[in-house]
Parts: structure tokens; sequence; C-alpha cells
């Protein structure tokens, strides 16, 4: 074992993050746990705002914000001059909305994210739903089918399905798209930092995402990532740069120092290698489920999930596992188990052993 690497040593891991002390923490995909430092930076923050007051928020209007933007590009793939910093994706969500009213017509897919939906909900839109397949996958013949017969000009979709945690593939997406004339809108706030995204080879026109998930940022942090191409096209159509739109307001310092200190670990450990540590410790969830009976919905196929499993389950059995100390969340047909790089394989045997304990 390589003591300085910190993936291969939990200790190190699990040591920052002070709410693994409380309980087997397998949900965060309801909500990333904050590590001490990056809560300690927020309050050194905190208090320089106290103290400096516009003095400190100055800085952040003329530097601190766009070294917040660098970090989150290069987290995606992306170009810093195409990310605007926003509260949270739905906020983005609500924004973009107003920027591509030209694009009236809407692809979503059902049972997604309800705030991927809001948007396109108000007057003006027109929305075309593909429904998930029974096991929570979406089926992308048929979703090319739909986009032949209804041709929407813009698709916005949950990079991992928030109830069963299936992912999508964005390649395949992004070839839609470019097929159909349709502009491409991904919520990756379930998968950004938790599986590799490239912004500009996919071809992704849209990405946004919060950062209260699985960069561990904490809530009011987010953005939204436009490719060139859409950049243009929008500040055409509005008369307005559509980055600067985004970025308008005044937008919290501790809550972006806790987003950059947050992606900084990110960074430094690799998303590659999170992605390649998480999916193991999914793989051995998985055959250690069969092995004691308990059903895994969806998360097997290790190319259609991120962080995520579905077990059968109810609330009752939710309930159970809280009284023994293990935090997941009941959603859809079952009960999700968000698993990150700061678990380990004593959570997952934790997991199965109170599974029937109560």
């Amino acid at each position: 074992m390589d003591q300085s690497d910190p993936l291969q040593d939990p200790t190190v891991i699990r040591h920052a993050y002070p709410g693994l002390g409380t309980c087997t923490y397998l949900d965060t995909s309801s909500c990333g746990l904050v590590a001490r430092s990056t809560m300690e930076a927020a309050q050194e923050e905190e208090k320089r705002l106290v103290h400096e007051g516009s003095a400190r928020f100055l800085h952040w209007m003329t530097g601190g914000m766009d070294a917040v933007a660098r970090e989150v590009a290069a987290s995606i793939g992306g170009t810093a001059q195409g990310t605007a910093l926003v509260p949270n994706c739905s906020v983005g969500m609500g924004l973009l909305a107003q920027l591509t009213r030209h694009r009236a017509k809407v692809l979503l897919i059902g049972d997604d994210y309800p705030t991927l939906h809001a948007p396109f909900a108000l007057p003006g839109s027109h929305r075309v739903f593909v429904r998930p397949q029974a096991d929570g996958s979406i089926d992308m013949e048929a979703l090319g089918a739909t986009m032949e017969r209804e041709r929407p000009q813009l698709v916005a979709i949950g990079h991992v399905q928030w109830l069963t945690g299936y992912r999508v593939d964005l390649d395949a997406i992004a070839g839609l798209c470019r097929a159909f004339g349709a502009w491409s809108m991904i919520d990756i706030t379930q998968s950004w930092c938790a599986v590799p995204i490239d912004a500009e080879r996919t071809g992704i026109d849209i990405l946004c995402g919060s950062g209260y998930k699985w960069p561990l940022a904490g809530f009011g942090n987010g953005f939204v990532h436009l490719s060139p191409v859409i950049r243009a096209e929008l500040e055409e159509r509005n008369g307005v740069d559509p980055i600067a739109y985004l970025n308008a307001g005044h937008r919290d310092p501790v809550a972006f120092t806790r987003a950059k200190h947050a992606l900084e670990r990110i960074g430094r450990l690799g998303t590659p290698r999170i992605a390649a540590y998480v999916n193991a410790l999914c793989t051995r969830a998985v055959a250690k489920c069969d092995e004691a009976g308990i059903t895994v919905l969806n998360g097997r196929s290790p190319d259609q999930r991120a962080g995520i499993l579905l077990l059968a389950g109810d609330e009752a059995k939710v309930n159970s596992l809280a009284r023994q100390g293990i935090r997941v969340a009941l959603r859809g047909a079952g009960i999700r188990v968000g698993i990150h790089f700061y678990n380990t394989a004593a959570d997952i045997e934790r997991l199965v052993e109170a599974w029937h304990a109560d």
C-alpha cells in the first residue's frame, strides 16, 4: 500500500470528514459530507468579510470568482470563459430557460429531477417526454426515434437519474442532438466529481450542476457551462453576453470558498481515480448484496452507474437502518445508496449486516 495515496489509505480520507464519525454514511446522492478543512476555509472567509467588508468583497468581484470558475471548468473539461457561477443548478436552469425561449420545443425524461422540468413548464414552452424503461434505464433507440419524430430544439436530461442512479451516455446524447439539430442540456449534479466529464470532447452544449452532492462543497454554489457556439447564438438572439447574464448578482463568497476548496481536493485526488475506486466499491457492494439476498434494482452495470445503487426496500427498512446508524434514502422504487471516495469496504459490510439485523 502506498501510504502517500489517500485513496489507498482510508484513514487519511475519513479523518478529514467529521460526519463519518457519527454514522455509516451512504447518502452522498442526497447531500455530500463537507470536510473539516473545507468548513474551516469557509469560516476564515466569513471572518475576513466581517473584518474587511467591502475591501474583501472587492477581491471576489475583481478576480476571486474568476478563480473559482477556472477550478470548476477544470473539473468538467470545459473553459473558464464559458463558465458562470450560480447559487445552484435550479437557479441556473431557470435563467437559461429565459435565454433559450427561441428553442421552445424541449425533450425531457419522465421522472427526471423536478427542477429540470420546472423551467420548461412556463407558457411558451412545448414539452415532449420520453419515459424510462421499467428498470430505470433510458433506451437510446427510443430516444432517437422520438427526436426524429418530434424534432425537439432542446434536449434536457440529468446525466445520472436521481431516482435510479442510471447514467446516460453523454457521447450518445451529444451525437443524437447533433444529428437532429437540437441543443444538449445536461444536469450533472449527480455525477459531477463522481465520474470524469469532458465537456469539450463530448460536445455537450450546456452543462450545469450544484456542488452540495459529490463535490462535497455544501450549499449555495453551482455552475452553468456553455459551449462557444451556444454562447454566440444566445448573445446574438438576446443581445446580452449570456455568461455575464448568468453571473449577475452578488454571489456568496463563503459558499464559493467551499466550492473552490472542495474542488481543489477533487483535483488532487483525480476524478478518474475517484471513479475507479467508487466503481470497485459498487461492484463489491453488488456482490455482497447478492450473497445476502438483497435485491439490487439498479447499478449492476459499471458503464451505466456513477456512485448510486438502488436496492429493493421500503420506508420501514430505511428507518431500521437509521436506527443502526446507517444513512441511506428512500427514492423511487427502492432504497438509494450513494457511495463516494470516503466510503470503504467496511461500510458495505456494515450495510449488509444491518439489513437483516433489526
